[in-house]
């Protein structure tokens, strides 16, 4: 084990330079994705059309589904792994980390032959029209088996950083989102393959990415190891309550942009659905960045609580609450400062009624940038201590019940878009709840309650 590696640990490390040591690689991975779901929609959006970019948002609350399972299991897993990890229990570290690859792997491979079965119902409860069937169904033959590579590359991403491998995760998905970023350059905006040639630059890109993961198995230095396990229900049923607030947060994004398609399609139609993929792109790229210190919490803090380091666990959430405010402030002011150029980069010229609605859309749930790290904040803390309940609470609030309620609520009560304040309005209303929370189970509390 390197120097470097011995000096930045999770429980004995100097406090900022471990914490910008699992910060810096899990941003960088986080904003790699991001970076290629954009690129993903700037030649969609500008090179097939404003149908297309609806299309494939139109299918993002399904994949939202699968990703949200596959990250519950991850996050609730990986969590309990670091516990595991810090308290020097890598027997039972493997074995988590080899139940919870198998069931998202199970869950992927299964999931592919009944969408693909049944797509044409799906299309339709997703909301979309006939017409746009032709487009969603070129792309979603490709992207469900993406979601095979990507959903088990998602597990062994959450699982390496458990075991000090931050740079490894970083480093494929970065690999990853680069080749999938100079494919969409290639194969839609060279070869002229449409919507098809977005899902097969994705697939490449994930498969790529997959394999150089891999080579953590080959290493030496891996503490984990992947084997057939012995299930044990309990201990996943466990695993799965601890990490579903991130269920909740990631299906819930796509149940709530459902609920907006259903409203915006009846306004705007299609264009209107166009437009707020912008803003759900805007939103997409703030949570990766607010996920990328997330992420590294839930390492930071699952150590920290294995190994009773509670003065720690205190120290790493000051200075993630510090970084969420500094971040926050940055990206309300390049909103506002960049706001045109932001919307052209998604929607043509062509696209003007398009491109007003994403302007005004955008007027409306800035603010949502100001609550939404701290909240994911708190429920990263939630977890990591192992208070499943009450992360679960936050992020029912702030990403389905409060925002589903009031955008039903304000869609009859305020005409237009009046609705899509349900957004800031159902952040801001969580972070009172999630401040109360940490306020009752924070650090020095569990100090004294280790103590007793």
């Amino acid at each position: 084990m390197s120097k470097n590696l011995i000096d930045t640990s999770p429980d004995s490390g100097p406090l900022v330079a471990t914490f910008f040591r699992f910060v810096i690689p899990s941003t960088l991975s986080l904003l790699a994705i991001s970076t290629a779901s954009v690129v993903d929609g700037f030649f969609v959006g500008n090179y097939i059309g404003a149908e297309a970019l609806a299309a494939v948002n139109l299918l993002m609350p399904y994949f939202a589904l699968l990703f949200g399972v596959a990250l519950m299991f991850a996050v609730g897993g990986s969590v309990k792994a670091s516990i595991y990890i810090g308290d020097k229990k890598y027997a039972l570290a493997s074995s988590i980390f080899s139940q919870v690859f198998f069931v998202i792997l199970a869950m992927a491979v299964l999931a592919v032959p009944l969408s693909l079965i049944f797509s044409e119902y799906l299309f339709a409860a997703l909301g979309a029209t006939p017409s746009l069937y032709p487009l969603m169904q070129s792309y979603f033959e490709v992207f469900c088996f993406v979601t095979i590579v990507q959903l088990t590359c998602l597990v062994m991403y959450y699982f390496i950083r458990a075991d000090n491998r931050p740079e490894l995760g970083m480093r494929a998905l970065m690999l990853g989102a680069f080749v999938n970023v100079a494919l969409d350059a290639l194969f839609i905006g060279n070869l002229g393959w449409g919507i098809e040639g977005a899902a097969w630059a994705t697939l490449i890109g994930q498969v790529i990415q997959l394999i150089y993961i891999s080579s953590y198995f080959f290493s030496g230095h891996n503490s984990l190891k992947l084997s057939f396990p012995i299930f044990k229900i309990k201990q996943l049923g466990f695993i799965a309550f601890n990490g579903f607030s991130e269920f909740i947060n990631e299906f819930s994004i796509g149940l709530v942009i459902l609920v907006f398609h259903w409203v915006i399609s009846r306004q705007s139609g299609i264009e209107g659905i166009a437009a707020f993929s912008v803003v759900n792109y805007l939103i997409y790229i703030s949570l990766m960045v607010y996920y990328g210190i997330i992420d590294a919490m839930h390492v930071l803090l699952g150590q920290n609580f294995g190994a009773q380091r509670l003065d720690r666990v205190k120290a790493f959430m000051r200075i993630a609450a510090i970084s969420i405010a500094i971040l926050s402030i940055f990206l309300v002011v390049i909103l506002h400062v960049f706001e045109g150029p932001i919307i052209a980069f998604f929607l043509d010229d062509d696209a003007k009624n398009a491109q007003q609605l994403a302007q005004n859309f955008l007027h409306v749930i800035w603010p949502i940038f100001l609550f939404n790290g701290f909240n994911v904040l708190i429920c990263a803390y939630l977890t990591s201590a192992e208070q499943a309940m009450h992360s679960s609470i936050i992020a029912m609030l702030r990403s389905l019940i409060l925002p589903i309620g009031f955008a039903l609520l304000l869609s009859i009560m305020l005409p237009g878009i009046g609705f899509l304040y349900a957004v800031p309005v159902a952040e801001a209303l969580a972070f009172v709840f999630a401040f109360i929370f940490y306020i009752n189970y924070r650090p020095a509390l569990l100090i004294k309650k280790s103590l007793n």
